[in-house]
């Protein structure tokens, strides 16, 4: 059997971001009988939040085991603010604390570099041996995301991040993304690397659809409360609808470094009797919470809709419920949408149009419950635990079951001497 090492900054217990797919893929290895040992090597958990969590602080649970997964987190400063110069310094210092325990496991035949960081792929690259199988699931694209939402101001630090992405992950044996768009991009780098599409993994075991609750539609958001998901069209939305003598509830879950503004806002616009703000849902009662909403949200900036995908949407569509995206057509989310028949998109930043949209499912339960049903059905057959732990499987054990074979070359692109022969 193969045993498996996940390199991830992100990991269990926090409840958004990376860290729930993450710990779906790494417990359905686990679980898998051609696999052998799962370790994954995280931070002390802290994300959405700007400190650790409580009972992790000074490491008296840096060495667990969860569900089959042997968890070692390393000590890290959480990121004080936003943006790639924010979070730099706190992800060198994950990933020095990762090379150096990385450096322990040499032996390791597989190792799984998850990336909203490239930082950490490039720890996974600089400690391995080339006899090491090399995996990179890419979450995010941190150039395409730091342009588009002008999170770096600085064209040197974006061109030293592009060349990094490059650089690392074409010496990777084979990478993850979870769109054609994202691979579109990554190969718009220079990534010549081998590439798999598989969605974020969603346990539709645990999540299940429940019934819809009696009392008035709820609209529900859950997720972190940031710049790239573009919050501020749900207040807009929520101020239509309230003006329109629309009887709804919006929720809006979670934390991060735009809750305050928003919280303000809503109370500036008048909306604390139609808004109210809920901390992030635990994760045993997350069947319930997904519930709790009639009709669920997705809003998401366009300008960084190529390098990133909203892995709630898999959670939603689990638990049978509709969704409303802010897409524009052709975008990742509307690929998604066609090929699930599972929600419905409206345009970005228009306020009416999202209106419009829910209004429409308001009027109609039975269509909602058609987007249920269908969404239910796509996750078991591309996202849900089965689906995925094969996905993973053959790509842990190297299996031919029909990766994307790489770009072509250029005609006359020299391949370099260093790396036993690899692509740069």
């Amino acid at each position: 059997m193969t045993d498996v090492l996940v390199a991830s900054q992100y990991y269990w217990p926090e409840v958004a971001g990376s860290a729930p797919p993450v710990q779906q893929m790494a417990e359905g290895l686990a679980a898998d009988p051609a696999i052998g040992s799962v370790t994954v090597l995280c931070a002390r958990p802290f994300y959405p939040y700007r400190e650790v969590f409580d009972g992790y602080r000074d490491g008296e649970r840096d060495r667990e085991t969860q569900d089959g997964v042997s968890i070692v987190r390393l000590p890290m400063t959480p990121p004080q603010g936003a943006g790639v110069r924010a979070r730099l310094g706190p992800d060198l210092a994950f990933a020095w604390r990762l090379w150096r325990a990385l450096r322990r496991r040499r032996d390791a035949p597989v190792v799984i570099a998850v990336c909203p960081s490239i930082l950490t792929v490039l720890a996974v690259v600089a400690a391995m041996p080339r006899r090491t199988r090399r995996i990179a699931v890419v979450h995010d694209i941190q150039s395409g995301l730091a342009a588009s939402l002008k999170l770096a101001s600085l064209g040197l630090v974006l061109r030293v991040l592009r060349a990094t992405e490059r650089y690392v992950l074409s010496r990777m044996d084979e990478i993850v993304t979870l769109s054609p768009a994202m691979t579109d991009s990554l190969r718009a780098l220079g990534v010549l690397t081998p590439i798999r599409i598989v969605p974020p993994t969603i346990d539709d075991e645990a999540v299940r659809p429940l019934p819809e609750r009696d009392g008035p539609i709820t609209l529900l958001y859950s997720g972190n409360l940031g710049r790239k998901q573009g919050l501020e069209q749900l207040l807009d939305m929520a101020e239509a609808l309230r003006d329109r003598g629309t009887p709804v509830r919006l929720v809006i879950r979670g934390e991060g470094n735009s809750r305050a503004a928003l919280e303000n806002e809503a109370t500036a616009r008048g909306l604390d009797a139609v808004v109210r703000f809920e901390p992030f849902t635990p994760t045993d009662q997350l069947r319930d919470g997904l519930a709790d909403g009639h009709i669920h949200l997705v809003p998401q900036d366009p300008a960084g809709a190529a390098f990133a995908v909203p892995s709630k949407i898999y959670a939603i569509m689990a638990a049978g419920r509709p969704c409303v995206c802010t897409a524009v057509p052709g975008s990742p989310l509307d690929a998604i949408r066609a090929e699930s028949q599972a929600f419905v998109i409206c345009p970005p930043r228009d306020p009416k149009g999202l209106a419009d949209a829910v209004q429409a499912l308001i009027n109609a339960p039975e269509e909602r419950a058609r987007l249920g049903r269908n969404g239910r059905a796509y996750v078991e057959a591309t996202a849900g635990r089965s689906a995925c732990r094969a996905a993973y499987r053959a790509l842990v054990l190297g299996a031919a079951d029909a990766p994307p074979q790489p770009a072509p070359r250029p005609a006359g692109t020299r391949v370099p001497d260093t790396e036993e022969g690899r692509t740069i």
